[in-house]
């Protein structure tokens, strides 16, 4: 398994502008990393120079751009809305494509709304999700579900199932599992299930010890299921805890990654 970090790791930095995007990517070669995810919402341009001068620094840092992740809310009620998500996620993928990054990671939306909204809106998500996989299929780039916004395995499990495109795996978010960033009596088991189909893993941490281990979350046992179900990519680090020193806590984060490998 490979190391990369979401921006999403250092998103009080960059919001607080004490880092930006070029600094993100100056801190994970500094850290040795593998490879980038780098978020929509922390492009200060999408501009051509900008994303080829974004696309510059990662091939001088010796970074590859594991994935670049736009949003969603495809569970909104109103249908003209779900669309706007849909053409916003399709204008990432144009990004993506240019910068080379395979996958594209996107939200479903409210797992509690999913439900709440019956057949009838499950059947608009999944069709939803089947354009979304149309569009990265048409530039070869992999759409990646993540289990956001309370999203249960056997939501994103279902919708992956019933849209059975090649072109739309997982983005399988460790600590998003109900209940979210604690763990549950179904936590490990949501992993066990999902694996198999993520192209992706966010390694969220939460409250990191000094090893870099997390107070929760048992990484090893992780790990574990990620090899048995034959994982071979990247754990994308993201920072979700309360120390400010973000550079710190992600550099013994890493430090402990490596020593699963």
């Amino acid at each position: 398994m490979k190391i990369s970090c979401s921006s999403w790791s250092y998103h009080r930095a960059i919001d607080a502008k004490q880092m930006d995007q070029l600094g993100f990517l100056d801190a994970c070669a500094a850290n040795e990393l593998d490879g980038v995810e780098l978020l929509g919402g922390h492009f200060p341009s999408t501009e051509i120079d900008y994303l080829r001068q974004i696309k510059k620094a990662c091939i001088d840092r010796f970074l590859t751009i594991a994935m670049l992740s736009a949003g969603g809310h495809l569970t909104v009620a109103d249908d003209q809305k779900r669309l706007e998500h849909v053409r916003t996620i399709a204008r990432w993928v144009e990004v993506a494509e240019f910068l080379g990054a395979p996958l594209v990671r996107f939200f479903c939306g409210s797992g509690q709304e999913l439900d709440a909204g019956g057949p009838e809106l499950y059947e608009k998500v999944r069709q939803a999700m089947q354009e979304i996989a149309a569009i990265g299929e048409k530039r070869g780039i992999v759409m990646s579900l993540e289990n956001h916004g309370g999203t249960t395995a056997d939501q994103v499990l279902s919708l992956h199932r019933d849209v059975g495109s090649p072109y739309l795996k997982l983005t399988m978010d460790t600590g998003n599992f109900p209940p979210t960033s604690h763990v549950g009596p179904e936590t490990y088991r949501s992993h066990e299930r999902c694996a198999p189909h993520a192209a992706i893993v966010h390694a969220k941490f939460f409250n990191v010890n000094p090893d870099g281990t997390d107070d929760e979350f048992d990484w090893r046992r992780i790990h574990g299921i990620l090899a048995k179900a034959g994982f071979r990519g990247f754990l994308s680090v993201e920072y979700e805890g309360k120390d400010g020193d973000e550079v710190a806590v992600l550099n013994r984060i890493t430090k402990f990654l490596r020593t699963l490998r």
